[in-house]
């Protein structure tokens, strides 16, 4: 198949021909949970026609994420309840998009992006939690999509990608010239298009729309990115240390606690990324740094 050409040639190629996420369950689940008329008890049976996607929702269910009361969660309608329509949505667009991700032989990138995805998405819930978010699942998620069109175009990516790979090698410090100079446009709007589409994640939508405030939940998700990424320079690097003193004063807490929590979070992080089916992702999540092993983030 001849390399799309442009952004919606390839934000057309993911949702039609390259990534059929939607098997019918899950196309029925994103039909029920965006009308407000579905009952708990109708998209419940939906799911349970699936074994695959309800052992799923049960695990994630009662991850150390998502299950923060240590009770365990039996059935499919508690999950629901417990998660709410729009988690359970886009947990299971999640679920099926790791998958097809990772199924066959990926790219080594495709494998370090959904490591660094984990990885943001563990350490933007902890902040959301201590920001007393509302709803820190929605920030869970909106980080962890926030680089799918990179993730996604990897995939697929073919002689283009080869392409690419050598104008980043040659051009590391501005990702974003390299990709609109060999695509003619540049990953995050792949990731923003298809966000619209699939009508997942109002929350990351804002944050690609870069219209939000410095306090703001939205704030969570892009410094959770960005405290990712230093990491992988080592922990000891210039720039691990200013996103985590970035963070501590976001969040108005001590610099030593925030380094304590952020150390569990990377720990915890290889745990929930095989909750969602990604273990394979897990050993590229940065090694905690040498020491007493830190306490658990709350």
């Amino acid at each position: 198949m001849p390399m799309p050409s442009g952004l919606a040639a390839w934000i057309g190629r993911i949702r039609d021909a390259e990534l059929p996420i939607f098997g019918s369950t899950t196309e029925q689940v994103v039909r029920l949970t965006a009308d407000e008329s579905t009952s708990v008890a109708r998209l419940s049976e939906i799911a349970l026609h699936d074994p695959g996607l309800t052992t799923k929702l049960l695990r994630i269910a009662n991850s150390v994420i998502f299950n923060t009361t240590g009770q365990h969660v039996a059935t499919v309608s508690r999950t629901i309840l417990l998660l709410g329509f729009n988690t359970v949505r886009e947990v299971a667009i999640t679920v099926a998009l790791v998958e097809g991700f990772l199924k066959g032989d990926p790219r080594r990138r495709v494998v370090r992006e959904v490591a660094r995805a984990f990885h943001a998405a563990t350490q933007a819930r902890w902040m959301a939690g201590k920001r007393h978010d509302m709803s820190p699942e929605e920030v869970f998620v909106a980080a962890l999509l926030f680089r799918f069109g990179e993730i996604a175009f990897w995939c697929f990516a073919g002689e283009v990608g080869d392409q690419l790979e050598a104008a980043l090698r040659a051009n590391p410090k501005r990702p974003g010239e390299a990709e609109q100079s060999v695509l003619g446009f540049r990953l995050r709007q792949l990731t923003a298009g298809l966000m619209r589409e699939w009508h997942v994640s109002q929350l990351l939508q804002n944050v690609l729309s870069g219209t939000y405030g410095r306090h703001s939940r939205e704030r969570s998700v892009v410094m959770a990115q960005r405290l990712a990424e230093a990491i992988e320079c080592g922990w000891g690097s210039a720039e691990a240390k200013a996103q985590v003193a970035a963070v501590a004063e976001f969040l108005q807490i001590p610099a030593r606690d925030a380094e304590v929590a952020i150390v569990a979070n990377t720990r915890l992080a290889a745990r929930v990324a095989g909750d969602f089916g990604a273990g394979v992702a897990a050993p590229l999540i940065p090694s905690v740094p040498a020491g007493p092993d830190p306490d658990p983030a709350p």
